[in-house]
């Protein structure tokens, strides 16, 4: 009698635990489905490696990433709407960080990049910007790696990128390989995000002299970069744009940037000055990135701002 009652507990038990594995693989199995799908988690955008300007999306991928924003990279590593032919003349290219690339909640038309010139059908616009990227990352592509697929440029930058120097691709929450799963990148992040409690902002530790260096090195940086390009006969506009807290709460502008700036004779246009702080409420995504509808705007402004750019119609 015994034994069948040990044996019925022992039965029990053993069923019970293949019941909660069943049901706990199934519900990893949803979860799984469910961050794939609404988020994109598992197929992330793939970066290359370079030791010339750090990295930079590899070409020719199409993805859908958190809510369904489409994010397709053309055969040059663009977010662009199609691939680019050798021909430059009727080409547009944007270089910066993450505000001007979009991030993965924003699709490739809905960005500003796309929209300031969605009435010139005779151009093609194209954005080459990364995320994180600092201004020697930019000038490494161009004046070092020689990128120069296009006629037209326009380099769009916040103040925090002149104080990054080269970025490599190590250390990021980005990949060169598929991460496997949506549940493997979403742990990765995690890692990630627990990983940078470990430090603390270079600038809090560093004397003012390091800043300046710092700062004056992406200045001049960006300075040779604007000059290579106008020696090869193209164009080339730079802006700052803007953080939620310059719009809002009417912070000044950077005045270490802006004085190496003015000092360099660097022409810039700074976006801060064609905001209104009523704006800033619906402009921003977070303190740096921007909602569709600030893309709108900034597309608006930056229209006005490229008048007689490009060859009029």
């Amino acid at each position: 009698m015994n034994s069948k009652k040990n044996w019925f507990k022992s039965h029990l038990k053993t069923t019970i635990t293949i019941f909660i594995a069943i049901i706990s693989l199934i519900t990893l199995g949803v979860v799984e489905l469910a961050l794939s799908k609404l988020f994109g988690l598992g197929n992330p955008v793939l970066y290359d490696n370079s030791p010339i300007y750090g990295f930079r999306p590899m070409p020719n991928q199409k993805l859908q990433r958190f809510l369904g924003a489409e994010l397709t990279f053309n055969n040059l590593g663009l977010r662009s709407t199609g691939d680019w032919d050798k021909e430059k003349k009727n080409k547009i290219l944007f270089l910066g960080d993450s505000v001007t690339y979009g991030g993965s909640y924003i699709s490739n038309e809905e960005l500003f990049s796309h929209l300031v010139f969605q009435d010139r059908k005779d151009y093609l616009s194209g954005n080459a910007a990364v995320n994180t990227w600092g201004v020697e990352n930019i000038h490494a592509l161009v004046a070092e790696e020689e990128f120069l697929p296009a006629g037209y440029y326009i380099t769009s930058l916040i103040e925090d990128d002149f104080y990054r120097g080269l970025v490599r691709l190590q250390g990021l929450p980005y990949y060169n390989v598929e991460p496997g799963s949506a549940w493997a990148e979403l742990f990765h992040y995690f890692v990630y995000t627990q990983n940078n409690k470990r430090y603390v902002p270079w600038q809090s530790i560093a004397t003012e002299e390091h800043i300046t260096k710092v700062l004056s090195k992406s200045v001049l940086k960006l300075k040779s970069m604007d000059a290579f390009l106008k020696a090869k006969g193209y164009k080339h506009k730079i802006f700052i744009l803007p953080t939620r807290t310059q719009v809002v709460k009417k912070s000044p502008k950077d005045p270490k940037i802006w004085n190496l700036i003015s000092e360099n004779k660097l022409e810039v246009v700074y976006l801060l000055d064609e905001l209104q702080e009523e704006e800033g409420q619906n402009l921003f995504h977070d303190e740096v990135h921007v909602t569709k509808e600030g893309h709108k705007v900034y597309a608006e402004i930056l229209s006005k701002k490229l008048t007689g750019f490009l060859p009029e119609k």
